[in-house]
């Protein structure tokens, strides 16, 4: 165990502003975390400040010393070729430090402005093929693609030291979890309970096994929301208002909770809500009503400090290597923020 486990956190985004953002980087790398995750949105559904994910992430590199800087983001929005500049010219400002997750796309930052995203996963796959081709070729590359082309197409600045930046997916489905395995760097899916993560992780590893590759190259990750406080209660006390989306309905009853969710919400989660629909959005927050607290703690890493230290164990054990926190819900934040960095985190380091 010890040092092979990474803790990172999640930007508090959708809430924090441009100040709050930066000083959050800055005290995670202070606190000695070894990730920090920009979500990479136009908007957010919650009404609040929205700014562009890697503007952030240059300021944030700035003014930081050794955490990895990442976002969450989509093959949609930028071509490839620009993207692969942008992250290698911000690689240089870290000296090293940026590493970035895709994931198929959101309604909410696509379908106002016109974005297409049909076929998302297969625009992925190739938007990571371009990313990689101009980051390691030397000197003028060639790529025909159902999306990309590229023609003596060639980068004049690369990856800082190296000739990857390291990209992970976000996903759950079985062609996503089999391109992971394929083709990324990393794993970096979201609500997940410690037995949906194993089974998953062994779809991952089976791709890469296909492509010719070792597991050991991929590191397991996860976003888990988390909250901590004096008992599991009392942490609970904090979550059960956001009950929507601490779990996704169907990840929910994969897990095996025969929970019965009426047809009017079926089919509803975080990537297929927009703004612009007010109903939508209310049903998206009653969605929470249907699921279980067994569920949610499930899910979740929620208690005191040795509660908390006890699910993350059961999630080392189905293989997680990297957990990337939101902590927000926790009863009192940055006090759970100082627990995680002060008490649980060295317990699996030292």
């Amino acid at each position: 165990m010890g040092k092979d486990i990474k803790f990172g956190l999640a930007a508090p985004m959708p809430g924090a502003d441009l100040n709050g953002l930066l000083d959050f980087a800055v005290k995670a790398d202070e606190l000695g975390f070894d990730t920090v995750w920009i979500p990479d949105h136009v908007v957010f559904v919650s009404p609040t400040e929205a700014h562009e994910a890697w503007t952030i992430a240059t300021a944030a590199a700035m003014k930081t010393q050794n955490i990895s800087i990442g976002t969450v983001s989509d093959p949609h929005r930028m071509h490839p070729a620009v993207f692969a500049q942008r992250l290698a010219t911000i690689d240089h400002i870290s000296n090293g430090r940026v590493t970035l997750t895709l994931g198929v796309g959101e309604s909410m930052n696509l379908d106002a402005y016109g974005i297409e995203w049909n076929r998302p996963l297969a625009r992925l796959r190739e938007a990571m093929t371009v990313m990689q081709k101009l980051w390691a070729t030397e000197g003028p590359c060639d790529f025909e693609g159902e999306f990309f082309n590229l023609k003596e197409a060639f980068l004049q600045v690369k990856p800082y030291l190296r000739n990857r930046i390291p990209i992970y997916i976000a996903t759950h489905t079985p062609k996503g979890l089999r391109l992971t395995g394929e083709l990324a760097d990393g794993w970096l899916p979201l609500d997940l309970n410690p037995y949906l993560y194993g089974e998953y992780l062994k779809e991952v590893h089976a791709g890469a096994e296909n492509a010719g590759r070792s597991p050991d190259e991929i590191d397991p990750a996860l976003w888990v929301f988390t909250s901590v406080g004096d008992s599991v209660d009392h942490a609970y006390e904090t979550l059960e208002p956001f009950k929507y989306v601490l779990v996704m309905q169907e990840q929910l009853k994969k897990a095996g909770y025969d929970v019965e969710i009426p047809e009017e919400y079926q089919g509803l989660n975080y990537f297929n809500v927009i703004p612009q629909d007010e109903a939508g959005r209310e049903k998206f927050r009653q969605i929470g009503q249907f699921f279980p607290r067994e569920a949610i703690l499930d899910f979740t890493i929620t208690g005191a400090k040795k509660d908390c230290i006890e699910k993350i164990e059961k999630f080392i054990d189905k293989g997680v290597r990297h957990f990337v926190l939101f902590y927000r819900f926790s009863p009192d934040p940055a006090k759970a923020l100082e627990t995680y960095a002060k008490e649980i985190i060295p317990y699996f380091k030292d």
